[in-house]
This record gives structure tokens, sequence and C-alpha cells, in this order.
């Protein structure tokens, strides 16, 4: 070695060679620090394992479709109102309305709204409602359930929303 040159690790082409590599090992390490670590959360929409296959609960869709349910939803500040119409008797004594943040589970908001009279159903959000959302309306504490979704739903709207079930 000639004293030109200097100690190991004192050269430029030694760095420039190993930098990025320890910058991608940092970087890979981080990451799967924060995939352990974190929780992705569930997408709400009744799955259920059944052996090695997925399989999609769709008889709540199919009992809105044969009973030709569909709900109107106004904003009135914090408040919701519902009307349910369609082919129930007696109608539900009380309806679950969720607000699904598509990607994480800890954005839902749960909204339990009561029954007026005529249909006509009533709830008070805990908290705001921001952010891109879908909503499914289902009844609570029946024996008999059926689900009506609205998707891409930006909250609070000025216009009343229409909630249907989903199609096959």
């Amino acid at each position: 070695m000639s004293e030109t040159e200097g100690p190991w690790y004192k050269q430029f082409w030694l760095w420039f060679i190993v930098t990025p590599l320890l910058v991608v090992f940092a970087l890979g390490f981080t990451m799967l620090y924060m995939a352990i670590k974190t929780n992705d959360g569930v997408v709400v929409d009744n799955f259920y394992k059944d052996g090695k296959g997925i399989y999609v609960r769709n008889d709540e869709d199919a009992l809105a479709r044969e009973r030709g349910l569909r709900a109107e939803l106004r904003w009135v500040d914090d408040q919701l109102l519902v009307a349910l119409s369609g082919d129930l008797a007696p109608m539900p004594e009380a309806l679950k309305l969720l607000f699904i943040f598509p990607t994480a589970q800890a954005g839902d908001v749960s909204l339990v709204l009561q029954h007026q009279g005529l249909g006509q159903y009533q709830g008070r959000l805990p908290s705001p409602v921001t952010g891109n959302r879908q909503l499914q309306i289902q009844p609570m504490g029946e024996s008999i359930t059926w689900r009506l979704h609205g998707a891409g739903i930006l909250p609070p709207a000025s216009a009343a929303m229409t909630l249907l079930p989903k199609q096959e």
C-alpha cells in the first residue's frame, strides 16, 4: 500500500458502494418492524373462513332485495334521519348504521338509530365523521337480518342519500 492511498475506511469507492446497502437494510428493517407492530384491521363485509376457502354471506343482501328495502339518509347538523321503506312488518325498533373507513377498522364509527314511527329513524353522531366512507345499515337485535349499503360517501352530506342492497 502506498502512502497516498490512506487507510481502507477512507476510500471513496468503498463508501460509494456500502452506503446504499446500509440505507436499504435500515429501511427494510424499519418496514419489517412497522409491519409486525401495526394492525391493518379487518374489512367489514361478513367474511368467514370455511376450510381453505373464504366465502361472503349474501343472504342478508338477498333478503333486502326480496323485500324491496331502501333507506333515505339525511343529515341535519350532527343528527341523522333515516326513512326506511320496503316490505317489513313490523319495523325494527332500532337500526345500526356503520360508517366504514375503507382501510382501517379503527376509523369505523357506529351509530344506533331509534325508531320514531312510520319507518322514520333518528340518531346523533357520537363524534364527527370525515373522509370517504362506506355506509352499512342493518337491524339491531332481530332474528332475521338484512343490510343496505352506500359507497363513496363524504360525510356530512348536504343532500339525501339512498342506501340499497348490494346487487348480485
